[in-house]
């Protein structure tokens, strides 16, 4: 998942979902309270008696007041160069400070729990400000500039249970104590934020943590620590382009409650685990562009909620697309290309609900595209090039009217150019190259409303070729057929 698969959207209000990738988390307060045993009779009257006439001042050192958040506040707006954005930040001694400033979030009492500093334009060393603001539960700063270490000072907010720094620009590794963040924290963002260094094994102490996302920062090649196994409350890991390497981590395989899993544009090995396949919640998989390898084995399957699975660009991945899979009644996206795999697509592909794309291209499938494909759900995309497959092309790909694009060169396709095909309004892209189609093309398919790419080179079609085109035609490939007439110039 790139940024454009995991667009992530925040707000304040939004804490309890997990990120799909929007996030959201619900507040909980889990009061302690302490008891005191006294050794004997003086010492319990010792202590009731600061308890009855220092209560103010023990408040006091509990906690900081409304006034003191606003001083923090501002000093946390000078750090960052008193950027425009925070221009409402002043006058910490004014009515509702800091509770009616921009981008601040407070509870009942006063105190600030919420900062919402995404995509605000500030930049530079993350204040040690921060730090004081102990009723702090939802921070996010992301998409901005900010530079330095992380910011360790999050420590001392106990209560933090969202914490977002995605989308800056750190110069630091993670440090190696991070699990300090303390066991509130349900969410931890950190994707794309130059962080470097080895992925902390201490991450594996948040044990709370339902979204873990730490995709796209060039840390050091290394595995995901094993303490990654205490990880069981995780919904999200995003972990794309990550330096990993090594075997499947078996420690997600103990993340029974994943429903979203990117390890893609790693230098990942080996073979994909079965017990994957068994994660009963898992709704979207992305492993592409890493090196397993193998036979994918679906033994003993249970994540019957799939909607999306990439595990193209592996190129060694072998076996056959399992029956199973046209059982999955949500699933949208199915990528298997550039691999090896082979054998036949099961027909009961073409008759889910919901799928939306299908991308099998530059593998060893055989026989027949599913002749149902595009009956029985809103199709849009079919890529099925360089494989060994033969019959004809289904009827029913524009059955819906979503149909945008199909690629199918270099196959043994026969027969003719379905007509339902032609007469696609929203056709956009069609290449048949390289196959053994025969017989007129129809008319509508030259004139095609939408049509910008239109490749049929290398087959055996005929006809006449018309006088006109589609006027959003952009290119157009038909050499080596037989038809007659020419080009208009």
């Amino acid at each position: 998942m790139t940024s454009a698969r995991a667009a992530a959207v925040r707000s304040t209000s939004q804490h309890n979902q997990t990120p799909t990738p929007p996030s959201r988390r619900r507040r909980t307060y889990n009061d302690t309270t302490a008891r005191v045993y006294p050794r004997d009779r003086a010492y319990f009257f010792l202590l009731l008696a600061l308890l009855l006439f220092c209560p103010v001042r023990r408040r006091a050192a509990a906690q900081s007041q409304p006034a003191d958040e606003a001083q923090l506040l501002l000093q946390i707006k000078s750090a960052w160069g008193n950027p425009p954005v925070l221009a409402r930040w002043k006058n910490a001694s004014s009515p509702g400070a800091p509770c009616t400033w921009t981008f601040v979030g407070c509870n009942t009492a006063g105190r600030v729990t919420n900062l919402t500093l995404g995509s605000a334009g500030v930049a530079g060393p993350f204040p040690d400000a921060v730090g004081g603001l102990s009723a702090l539960t939802y921070l996010d700063v992301s998409n901005n500039s900010i530079s330095g270490a992380f910011p360790t000072a999050l420590y001392r907010c106990a209560s933090l249970r969202y914490l977002d720094l995605s989308e800056n620009n750190f110069t630091s590794g993670l440090p190696a104590d991070i699990g300090r963040l303390g066991e509130n924290l349900t969410t931890l963002l950190l994707y794309g934020s130059g962080f470097n260094g080895t992925i902390p094994a201490s991450l594996g102490s948040l044990t709370r943590l339902r979204t873990l996302w730490l995709a796209e920062n060039p840390f050091l090649a290394g595995e995901l620590p094993v303490s990654f196994k205490n990880l069981t409350n995780l919904v999200s890991l995003w972990a794309e382009q990550c330096n990993l390497v090594g075997d499947f981590p078996s420690s997600v395989l103990e993340m029974k409650q994943l429903e979203l899993l990117s390890l893609s544009n790693n230098m990942l090995n080996g073979s994909i685990p079965a017990g994957v396949w068994r994660l009963s919640k898992l709704q979207e998989l992305f492993l592409y562009s890493n090196n397993f390898s193998g036979d994918v084995v679906f033994n003993d399957f249970a994540a019957m909620s799939l909607m999306y699975i990439d595990l193209s660009e592996n190129y060694k991945l072998a076996g056959a697309i399992p029956e199973v899979f046209g059982t999955l009644k949500n699933l949208t996206v199915l990528f298997l290309s550039s691999n090896n795999f082979s054998g036949e697509i099961p027909v009961s592909i073409g008759q889910l609900p919901s799928l939306s794309v299908f991308r099998l291209a530059t593998n060893r499938f055989t026989g027949t595209l599913p002749p149902d494909l595009g009956k029985n759900s809103a199709l849009r995309i079919v890529e099925a090039d360089y494989n060994e497959l033969t019959g004809t092309i289904p009827e029913g790909l524009c059955a819906r009217g979503q149909f945008r694009y199909l690629t199918a060169k270099g196959n043994q396709l026969n027969g003719s150019i379905p007509a339902g095909l032609a007469n696609c309004t929203t056709l956009e892209t069609l290449y048949l190259d390289n196959n053994n189609l025969s017989g007129d093309v129809p008319e509508a398919l030259w004139t095609a409303p939408q049509l910008l790419v239109l490749s049929l080179q290398n087959n055996q079609l005929t006809g006449s070729l018309p006088a006109t085109f589609s006027s959003n035609l952009r290119r157009l490939l038909i050499g080596n057929n037989q038809f007659s007439g020419s080009l208009c110039s």
